[in-house]
């Protein structure tokens, strides 16, 4: 059986951003994990883990939360719809304003792939961070999961 263990992405290796941070001090980061791949379509994370000055876990920022930050909409006659702007002021809020609080869910590294799997369509989330003894030692993604599904089969 796969584990979470074997899947995760560890925190070594993903975007991790101080709830102190600026939004656009986030996307700076988040855009460092870009790169094109060998068909020329961009591929990173999509989310930050949003940890406080002892370390701790204590949100997600997803590519969606930061997006509602930094545009606005408009409502416009019908024949218009509606039309976003980008609002400046959105990217000098905390990053703690826009994020997803952790105490909605995640998992241990030593709970089965199939609790992952129930979170993440129960909850209607893409990736969970991972604990050990509580304390944050990586993320799973969806996308970890698919990746592994043949197995699960």
């Amino acid at each position: 059986m796969v584990s979470i263990r074997d899947i995760m992405v560890p925190i070594s290796e993903y975007s991790v951003v101080d709830e102190q941070a600026l939004v656009r001090d986030a996307i700076k980061v988040l855009k460092k994990s870009f790169y094109k791949d060998e068909t020329g379509g961009i591929v990173g994370h999509r989310s930050l883990l949003v940890t406080n000055k002892k370390d701790e876990l204590v949100g997600l920022v997803t590519l969606r939360n930061i997006l509602k930050a930094v545009l606005t909409k408009y409502d416009l006659p019908e024949n218009y719809l509606w039309i976003y702007s980008v609002n400046a002021s959105g990217s000098d809020m905390p990053v703690r304003s826009v994020m997803r609080a952790t105490k909605i869910v995640f998992v241990d590294v030593g709970d089965d792939l199939y609790k992952a799997v129930d979170l993440f369509l129960t909850k209607r989330v893409n990736s969970l961070p991972v604990l050990e003894k509580g304390k944050l030692i990586g993320i799973i993604r969806t996308i970890d999961v698919f990746g592994v599904i043949g197995k699960l089969l």
